[in-house]
């Protein structure tokens, strides 16, 4: 039976006196694909702070690979993190930023690249390791925080709404090679987005709305359970 790699247990959060998250329980198990999928202001961005400790939990326990998120530095060790904003410094090249990052984890120069040499050619990025940041196009910027938040060798990999802003081919690349990771290299993801497109009737889904978690299983399983022909259909049905 797989363990679970990231739990969240019964989680509670205000800014001030407006409450945006709701009693929010949702599991991860090892080598899984999962997604939390939301509209736009639903939570998704916060629950995702909580869990990378931007911001500090108010009620709820939340568990990465056993060790509580209050256990900083052993809990944070085991996840890669890929924000919603552009994290990279552009005036560095795609190489510097990867050794900053490395250096921040202890690695050398060295250590950093061979610790992602093969997703380096996986992603495309060889003929772009010397080139500043602020050259790349959008797609390549992203996949150079995607790279970056596998040098440490994550258990558990974040993405929060990780394709926003790409074009339809470079969203497709990158959900792909993420998908492929979790085959690959038995990486737990969770997927943040609020595009429907970017679910498979397979995927592991918790649905959040206004803040609450309204429906989680296997997408296909929600879909005939309420009789649905598809996400959308169902998706719209719950949140009306």
């Amino acid at each position: 039976m797989k363990k679970n790699i990231l739990e969240l247990n019964q989680i509670d959060f205000s800014y001030g006196k407006k409450q945006v998250l709701k009693n929010v329980s949702l599991s991860i198990k090892q080598g899984t694909f999962s997604v939390l999928l939301g509209l736009n202001g639903a939570g998704k961005s916060t629950l995702f702070s909580l869990v990378t400790r931007l911001l500090n939990l108010q009620k709820g326990e939340i568990f990465i690979n056993g060790f509580s998120i209050q256990d900083y530095s052993n809990a944070l060790k085991d996840i890669g993190i890929v924000f919603q904003e552009p994290t990279l410094d552009l005036d560095l090249t795609v190489k510097q930023n990867l050794y900053y990052y490395g250096s921040l984890k202890g690695l050398g120069f060295k250590e950093t690249l061979f610790s992602i040499q093969d997703e380096i050619e996986k992603l495309e990025l060889l003929d772009v390791m010397d080139i500043t940041v602020r050259n790349l196009n959008g797609g390549h910027r992203r996949r150079v925080e995607i790279l970056r938040a596998l040098i440490n060798k994550p258990k558990l990999l974040l993405l929060d709404e990780a394709t926003v802003g790409l074009d339809l081919k470079s969203r497709f690349d990158i959900l792909a090679y993420v998908r492929d990771l979790v085959v690959s290299k038995n990486i737990s993801v969770l997927w943040i987005t609020h595009l429907f497109d970017e679910v498979t009737l397979e995927d592991d889904l918790s649905i959040i709305k206004a803040g609450e978690i309204i429906e989680s299983g296997i997408v296909k399983d929600i879909v005939e359970k309420y009789e649905k022909d598809n996400l959308v259909d169902t998706f719209n049905f719950l949140v009306r």
